[in-house]
């Protein structure tokens, strides 16, 4: 298992289980050509550059979000170091999924001057790519709406979309194929095996015959790979969500991630039932929703909408960004008493349908206690099993390596214990130890039939912004 401290040989446990590494002769001139620029160590900012044949392509353009010690000093979010891309062109920029850590730093990556050819997505995405980036007086790249199982012809590249289980409309894997072989970026996923709408669901078939027909590397996500078992569907949330909002007699706060559609459906559906009408507060809340409503990912619910002035109104659920305890996010402000519409007291019921993203404990938990202060009953999923996470666990990823039995993997999406424990994994399925990498950001490797090598290291570092999206030091790319 190769691993960040750059040493190529394998541990003696990894070459107790597969015996010496095979004899490794590099005959093709023109492998494929991998640079993870973020996502490597750390929960975000995934972006990672696939070269090969002369054709360049981006897989997703996320930002990452400040905790720790990093938090308040003027650091809204982190952006990727696209000055590795150097001005050369992109001809293609493809995205597994919505979620910010994945999309929402394209404003930086257009604002840097990079030539880009197309930025394709499934329609969810798209949609919410085009919202993001009208908000920005930039010039935007053509937006290509594909369905999943399209071939999308780039250069001599094939890529193709499978759909995945996500916690966000239309996720999908991604598989690009060369002439010297394929490889597949997983993107965030679960194995959701319930039988709810068929674009919630992971396309096993699609996935097997991929591996069947021979797969060179599988970039994985890890986020999750620590933990045993299955992750649960999304359609268990529903009955607990129903149950919490069901017991409530006086108003209810309902904060989610605002991607969370499925989420935000179930508690749409549980207030027609018992006759609460509906407000959304926060601009990505409302905007998302719109999105969903209009690409049929939710139904609008029965009971008319809430007016401003209504919103104190004892049946009513008021569903609200700042599930993160971000700022200048609605719960937020409303936690502080700086909301002008929303005023949290007594009798007041605050559902956090969410768990902080790793890192984030903290600032959530301080501001749980403010609402609690404010005289506010906070329900989390310690309280209902009102959350589920969109991320595979160790059975699952054990499941998608043996579907797509893949030659190489390189474990991608988190921190480095979760990264190893995807390693661990892959080797436990069957991967030589000597073909799994376990790296960093800016490592630069090279794939073909006979393996992977670390060709090079390119400087990929965490940019700090604000909540503009710019970059704040003085000189910084974009």
């Amino acid at each position: 298992m190769q691993t960040t401290d750059r040493q190529p040989d394998a541990c003696a446990e990894c070459l107790a289980r597969n015996g010496p590494a095979p004899d490794t002769v590099w005959l093709v001139t023109d492998p494929i050509r991998i640079t993870p620029i973020g996502g490597l160590g750390e929960v975000g900012r995934n972006m990672t550059v696939v070269e090969h044949d002369g054709f360049r392509i981006v897989i997703d353009c996320g930002i990452g979000f400040p905790h720790g010690d990093d938090r308040g000093l003027g650091v809204d979010i982190f952006l990727p170091d696209v000055r590795v891309m150097r001005g050369k062109p992109v001809d293609a920029v493809l995205i597994t999924h919505a979620h910010d850590d994945h999309v929402a730093a394209l404003a930086h990556l257009i604002r840097s001057g990079t030539p880009i050819g197309r930025i394709i997505s499934l329609p969810f995405s798209i949609g919410m790519i085009e919202a993001k980036l009208s908000e920005h007086d930039l010039p935007v790249p053509p937006l290509v709406t594909v369905a999943p199982g399209d071939l999308i012809e780039i250069g001599s590249i094939t890529a193709e979309f499978i759909r995945v289980a996500h916690s966000i409309p239309d996720p999908c894997a991604i598989a690009l194929t060369t002439k010297i072989g394929t490889i597949v970026l997983t993107g965030d996923y679960k194995l959701d095996a319930t039988g709810q709408d068929v674009r919630r669901q992971v396309d096993r078939k699609r996935l097997t015959a991929i591996g069947d027909a021979g797969v060179l590397a599988m970039l994985g996500d890890s986020t999750n790979a620590q933990l045993p078992g299955r992750t649960p569907s999304e359609a268990t949330t529903i009955e607990p969500l129903n149950d919490v909002i069901d017991e409530v007699s006086g108003r209810i706060v309902l904060t989610s991630f605002s991607s969370q559609i499925d989420r935000i459906d179930h508690a749409m559906r549980a207030a027609d039932r018992t006759h609460r009408q509906v407000m959304l507060l926060g601009r990505s809340m409302r905007r998302n929703v719109k999105i969903a409503e209009r690409l049929h990912e939710l139904e609008p619910t029965h009971m008319p909408g809430l007016s401003r002035r209504d919103i104190g109104g004892v049946k009513s659920l008021v569903i609200c960004t700042g599930s993160q305890a971000e700022e200048f996010a609605v719960l937020g402000r409303a936690s502080r008493g700086e909301h002008p519409d929303l005023h949290i007291g007594n009798g007041d019921t605050v559902v956090y349908a969410s768990r902080p993203v790793p890192g984030n404990e903290g600032p959530v938990e301080e501001m749980q206690n403010m609402l609690r202060m404010r005289g506010a009953r906070v329900v989390t999923h310690h309280d209902a099993a009102i959350h589920v996470s969109g991320h595979a666990r160790s059975d699952e990823i054990a499941e998608m390596i043996r579907m797509l039995r893949p030659n190489v993997v390189i474990p991608m999406h988190g921190e480095e214990a979760m990264l190893r424990a995807q390693a661990e994994l892959a080797i436990e399925n069957g991967v030589h130890a000597h073909n799994v990498h376990v790296g960093q950001n800016g490592d630069v490797l090279e794939v073909d039939a006979s393996g992977i090598r670390l060709v090079d290291q390119v400087d990929s570092m965490a940019i700090p912004a604000g909540s503009d999206g710019l970059p704040l030091g003085a000189g910084e790319p974009g």
